[in-house]
């Protein structure tokens, strides 16, 4: 496992402790309620999410809180080629470095499966996520129309990428 912690955690304090590891089936459940907290108009399914973790091009990851029990962040990519696309990626507990740990393991994943090069959709209205992002070196290179449905409304999504290998 895999200790991640920011030392630019909000005011200073330090970052709260976290293990990653590769998420398995039986942490569907757990990923699934933190997706209805997290994205509730997109949420995935149980079943989608089961099947993403079980595909052979798919990389899934957990961070794990104090007890080692409760997920409090996750992420997953597929990896084709020379490029992987992340799929997902939220924390219950923004702001302690947790997502740019989970962003790690996926780029590091993505390079050893192969890819050179690192693909994301971000809603545009989600400045913390795009600023995350950019500070790990990605920049946009596209714009999807109306990609995000949340409810009535219809949000563009910034197609970010960046390249893994020299």
């Amino acid at each position: 496992m895999i200790p991640a912690q920011d030392p630019r955690a909000p005011d200073g304090d330090p970052a709260a402790p976290a293990r990653l590891r590769p998420a398995t089936p039986a942490d569907v459940e757990q990923i699934a309620a933190a997706e209805l907290v997290l994205f509730p108009d997109e949420a995935w399914t149980p079943w989608q999410l089961a099947e993403e973790i079980a595909h052979s091009s798919r990389r899934y990851v957990v961070a794990l809180a104090e007890d080692e029990r409760t997920i409090i962040g996750y992420a997953g990519i597929m990896i084709a080629g020379d490029a992987a696309d992340l799929h997902t990626i939220g924390t219950t507990r923004p702001g302690r470095g947790i997502g740019r740990a989970l962003l790690a393991w996926c780029e590091a994943q993505a390079l050893a499966g192969g890819a050179q090069r690192m693909l994301l959709e971000v809603r545009e209205d989600n400045t913390r996520a795009r600023r995350v992002y950019e500070e790990a070196g990605y920049t946009a290179i596209d714009r999807r129309r109306g990609y995000y449905r949340i409810g009535p409304r219809r949000i563009d999504a910034i197609v970010m990428e960046r390249a893994l290998a020299p």
